[in-house]
């Protein structure tokens, strides 16, 4: 009986690790995915550098949403001409 519990036991630990390295892989590519997302904004290197995943993802819909805007504007104003 003390086999079979030190194995479950065993079996649980492994999928444990195994779940937390997943997340850790997660996290890994995650970071990068918003470091280099942070670097295409149009902002200077330094103040990009600086920022918090949340904010990278607010700025970048709102930057987004300029492109849109300007471009729905420039596709009306030059219809105008």
């Amino acid at each position: 009986m003390a086999l079979g519990l030190q194995r479950a036991r065993s079996t649980t630990e492994l999928r444990k690790e195994k779940s937390r390295d997943a997340a850790r892989s997660r996290r890994s590519q995650e970071t990068e995915v918003l470091y280099q997302l942070a670097h295409t904004l149009p902002f200077a290197r330094g103040v990009s550098a600086h920022l918090d995943k949340a904010s990278i993802m607010r700025l970048t819909i709102s930057y987004l949403r300029m492109h849109r805007l300007c471009a729905a504007a420039g596709a009306h104003w030059t219809q105008h001409l």
